[in-house]
């Protein structure tokens, strides 16, 4: 689900990486917090404080006071610096720094309960929603979206940040935090690989420089295979995130909800719902993936896997189908056709066509299946 950052950016650029923006000395105190919402002049000088967000931290926020002495209310104050900003990545509906972006965001696009045309609220993550997650179940049998809870950005994201952990994904709980590597050489003991240079700086305010950490075309994720803390099949950190809201949807052959053991006569798994782990791309036949199409597809889908070349060990999982913000399709769906040379946040669903009378989006679930599956296609 994603990323986010609750502060400004730091105007003076430090040697973290990234991820950890919002630990140590990256950022001050002031860029998001307010002893006593009562400013009237600047830090350094008598002009009157500013209620727009800068990269300086130096202004105040127009309602107040606020729970935690913040300078706006949690969601406000991190789309403040994280919509329509060129200092900090963008992270709600369009994005302003698209220019410094080869395949779109990563994680794609959250909206928020004002509609906005494209970006409405069944295309992903709606901030201020109070709409119950779907899949959800109690989580080491504790509610983990009580009814009534508005979304915030702090669902999903550590506002002080975790130093080491990718996104600054939460809570504070090792089992649900991603780890990463920034470099041009992968290591697979991580969740996260960002194929850029290791000398990577954070905090520069210069789209150029921070957008390539966020861009999908080099992000991948390795296979790390595990049992996450409510009991099911993981391959991928992000994926036991993704379970804290929607446990019923998560797993891998034999977990509650997956299914598919036993197999059936030809070999095929009957699973119940579509598995998000350990469950390794087929060779082919019986109704199932055929990892040779994968393996021939021109632009691929992301999958959790070591093996690159082969994809021997691949398997889907949740940001395989869906962008963990959202995006303009269904769900956050990506449509991505094999054969499409190209992709953005909504995939390329090439020259894929909807059934006859079927609406037009159709047409992205065939290029999405047909990624693994080749029946129909």
């Amino acid at each position: 689900r994603l990323f986010w950052f609750i502060a400004a950016v730091a105007l003076i650029a430090l040697p973290m990486t990234a991820g950890e923006w919002h630990t140590g000395s990256a950022n001050l105190c002031t860029d998001c917090h307010t002893m006593h919402f009562s400013q009237s002049h600047k830090w350094a000088s008598g002009d009157p404080i500013g209620t727009v967000p800068d990269k300086n931290g130096d202004w105040l926020g127009t309602t107040g006071p606020n729970h935690f002495l913040l300078k706006a209310p949690a969601n406000d104050l991190c789309l403040s610096c994280h919509d329509g900003q060129t200092f900090a990545p963008d992270v709600l509906m369009a994005n302003t720094n698209a220019a410094s972006v080869t395949f779109g965001r990563e994680a794609g696009a959250l909206n928020d309960i004002v509609a906005a045309e494209g970006y409405e609220a069944w295309m992903g993550h709606t901030l201020d929603s109070t709409s119950q997650p779907p899949g959800k179940e109690n989580y080491n049998g504790a509610d983990p979206y009580p009814a009534g809870t508005a979304l915030e950005c702090t669902n999903c994201h550590t506002q002080h940040g975790v130093a080491g952990v990718y996104r600054n994904i939460g809570p504070r709980n090792s089992a649900h935090q991603p780890t990463y590597v920034i470099s041009t050489t992968n290591d697979n003991t991580k969740d996260v690989w960002v194929n850029i240079a290791s000398g990577y700086v954070a905090n520069s305010g210069d789209p150029a420089t921070f957008s390539p950490y966020y861009d999908a075309s080099n992000v991948t994720f390795n296979r790390n295979d595990a049992t996450d803390i409510n009991g099911k099949k993981t391959s991928n950190k992000i994926d036991t995130q993704c379970s804290v809201c929607h446990g019923v949807f998560h797993g891998g052959q034999g977990d509650s909800g997956i299914g598919g053991v036993p197999e059936d006569a030809m070999g095929g798994a009957e699973f119940l719902r579509h598995p998000t782990s350990q469950e390794i791309l087929n060779t082919g036949g019986h109704g199932t993936s055929n990892i040779n199409r994968f393996k021939a597809a021109v632009v691929k889908v992301k999958v959790y896997a070591d093996d690159r070349v082969d994809y021997a060990d691949a398997t889907p999982g949740c940001v395989t189908s869906h962008k963990a913000h959202g995006n303009k399709n269904p769900f956050g769906l990506v449509f991505q056709s094999r054969t499409a040379t190209g992709s953005s946040e909504e995939g390329d669903p090439g020259t894929e066509v909807a059934p006859a009378g079927a609406p037009g989006y159709q047409k992205g679930y065939r290029a999405l299946c047909g990624q693994c599956h080749g029946q129909g296609s």
